[in-house]
C-alpha cells in the first residue's frame, strides 16, 4: 500500500483498444530526514489505473487529493529518442482509497 498525495488532476485517456486508462504520480515523502539537507526527500511514484476507477477517480480526486492505493509492480522497457533502453517500474493500482475529500465535480463542470 502507498500513500501519497496526486501530482496533477486525473486524466482519463482511452486506449486503441478502447479501454480507459488514467496515469497519476503519487508524491510520497519519506519518514526519515537526508542527513545532508536536513528536510524529507520525496520519492515520485507512477500508477496507472484502469477502467471505471478511472471514472471515480477523475471525479472525486485533484491535484493535492491524499490517497493509498493498492496494486502490483509492473516492469516495461522504454527508450527515449534512439537511446538506449531502460527499465521503468510503476504500480497498477487495483485500488483507491480517497483519504481526503474534495467536491464531487459536475458533469458539467468535466465537459
Amino acid at each position: 500500500m502507498l500513500i501519497g498525495r496526486l501530482t496533477e488532476d486525473v486524466n482519463v485517456s482511452t486506449t486503441k483498444t478502447g479501454k480507459k486508462v488514467a496515469n497519476i504520480t503519487l508524491a510520497i515523502n519519506r519518514p526519515f530526514k537526508n542527513p545532508q539537507t536536513d528536510s524529507y526527500d520525496t520519492d515520485f511514484i507512477d500508477v496507472s489505473i484502469w477502467d471505471e476507477l478511472c471514472d471515480v477517480a477523475s471525479n472525486y480526486l485533484k491535484k493535492g487529493s491524499l490517497v493509498a492505493v493498492k496494486g502490483r509492480l509492473t516492469a516495461a522497457y522504454d527508450r527515449l529518442e534512439s537511446g538506449p533502453y531502460f527499465n521503468r517500474i510503476q504500480v497498477t493500482g487495483e485500488r483507491v482509497i480517497f483519504l481526503s475529500s474534495i467536491e464531487y465535480k459536475k458533469d458539467s463542470e468535466n465537459k
